[in-house]
């Protein structure tokens, strides 16, 4: 029988929105605030078991920055213990990817 391994912490993808660009005055046609560019996406190593208390944790460091506005927020993939290990986290650590 195989035994799948519960997970030790996640891999948390946060989506950064892009900042919106004010219309230049020689552009009527366009709408008055657009975004210019994409998104951006930053990743977090986190080293707690329960996924919605990963993202959690990861929001609460992220608010600790400089960068208050975050969009959306969420697990891409699950961390084993010896990840955990490797990667040098203790239980509840959030580090960047």
């Amino acid at each position: 029988m195989i035994e799948i391994a519960l997970p030790a912490g996640w891999v948390v993808q946060v989506t950064i929105p892009a900042t919106p660009e004010a219309r230049p005055e020689d552009a009527p046609w366009r709408p008055s605030v657009m975004l210019v560019s994409a998104p951006s996406f930053e990743y977090f190593n986190v080293a707690i078991a329960a996924p919605d208390e990963a993202m959690e944790a990861t929001t609460r460091y992220l608010g600790k920055g400089a960068e208050p506005t975050v969009g959306v927020v969420s697990v891409v993939r699950k961390l084993s213990s010896r990840e955990i290990a490797a990667l040098s986290l203790e239980a509840g650590d959030v580090k960047p990817a």
